[in-house]
């Protein structure tokens, strides 16, 4: 979205870049902001609630903000997406329930000099007010360093609103809401796996308890703040029980407080204790065995670009070829399919010496696996051949000069 209502006034860009959700639910997104001098880049989670909406998460982590920083202002960026066509052209548009009517806290503006604050002004007030529409610009998937990250709450560097995963042995969760005795009229919905469990339920009613049963393997509970009633903010709370196991999902608690949602990641395997351990064990041995293969290293650049794109991309048959990037010791992909159409990976570098390595998940059709490496640094461009297998990995070496001439 580009919004310029004052032509003698720079305009505020906005861009958003989604990713690959995990069960068709959890979706990791990046969100631009560009404005004047300032611009911000921001990591943060989407989660499914119906067919046409995505809940926006309440934290935005700042992955870098110049020339100074919005602080909470970026919670405006808040509660719903809606998607709809228009024209043929889809879009997705905000629909706040926090910002309009309460406003939050921006740093003090008075520390900022006066360009500085008229900017800052600017974006707070588009942030807060400003219908938000953003139309699709391309059809492919946001793919950046750490994006996994952020379903990951044992290594989010912020909350995203997803829980600490729970594993259970019992093939059943109980779910209801408790009596509440707030006299306000907020309601809440929750699903399982994307089904409905309960639908804008006044939460001064107490419900039943529904008893689900679970897929083996990944369940995702998502618990959603559909109004803020009378008071701000959401006071809906959920409880959650399987055997002696019991998880209470609330926005009363401060992490939760004006979210649109909270997310549990459950976890149902058949073994006992013992051998899910030795599961989670075995799996993380494979992953670190993919590492310790011979790696050949290909290329190597330099750079002065903090981000730099990658394009990978099958030149010959597209044989099922799957493979897994690590950058500096972190999963960057895993499992990613090479297709023939070019796909595109954002790249966040570390100052200093960089290493990408590629790693082949399978074969496909048609050994070894190949594909073709594009970098992209602003409007250059170097091609590498990637060529691995089961014994050899491909490294990239990409040296980031972030302070040019020193």
């Amino acid at each position: 979205m580009h919004y310029q209502p004052d032509k003698n006034k720079p305009g505020i860009y906005i861009e958003l870049h989604i990713g690959n959700p995990e069960k068709n639910i959890l979706y990791p997104a990046q969100l631009k902001i560009e404005h004047g001098s300032f611009k911000g880049i921001y990591h943060l989670l989407l989660v499914k609630k119906n067919k046409v909406q995505l809940g926006i998460s309440r934290n935005k982590y700042p992955v870098s903000e110049e020339p100074f920083s919005l602080g909470n202002g970026t919670i405006s960026f808040n509660n719903i997406l809606n998607y709809r066509k228009i024209n043929t052209v889809p879009v997705l548009s905000i629909q706040r329930l926090l910002s309009k009517q309460y406003g939050v806290i921006m740093p003090d503006l008075i520390y900022l000099d006066s360009s500085k604050r008229a900017i800052a002004e600017h974006l707070q007030n588009f942030l807060q007010n400003t219908d938000i529409v953003l139309t699709k610009r391309n059809p492919y998937p946001w793919m950046a360093a750490n994006a996994n990250y952020i379903l990951d709450p044992s290594t989010s560097p912020a909350y995203f609103g997803i829980m600490d995963t729970i594993h259970i042995h019992k093939n059943t969760l109980k779910i209801g809401l408790p009596y509440n005795k707030k006299n306000d009229n907020d309601t809440v919905s929750c699903m399982v796996n994307g089904k409905p469990v309960l639908e804008e339920q006044d939460i001064r009613q107490k419900s039943s308890e529904e008893e689900i049963i679970l897929e083996k393997g990944l369940n995702i509970v998502t618990f959603f703040a559909d109004n803020y009633g009378k008071v701000p903010f959401g006071s809906g709370k959920l409880n959650i029980t399987s055997g002696k196991k019991n998880m209470v999902m609330d926005f009363n608690n401060k992490a939760d407080i004006a979210s649109t949602f909270i997310v549990a990641k459950i976890y149902y395997y058949t073994g006992n204790e013992d051998s899910l351990e030795a599961v989670i064990h075995h799996t993380r041995l494979i992953t670190e065995k993919k590492l310790q293969r011979a790696t050949k290293e290909v290329g190597y650049i330099d750079t002065r670009s903090a981000q730099i794109s990658l394009a990978l991309w099958d030149d010959a048959v597209e044989d099922g070829d799957s493979i897994s990037l690590n950058i500096n010791g972190k999963w960057l992909v895993q499992g990613f399919a090479v297709r023939k159409q070019p796909q595109f990976i954002t790249v966040t570098l570390e100052p200093g010496p960089n290493q990408i390595i590629f790693i082949a998940d399978n074969l496909g059709s048609i050994s070894p696996n190949t594909s073709v490496l594009e970098i992209i640094d602003g409007k250059k461009r170097k091609s590498f051949k990637i060529d691995t297998n089961y014994n050899q990995n491909n490294g990239i070496k990409i040296f980031y000069d972030f302070e040019p001439g020193k």
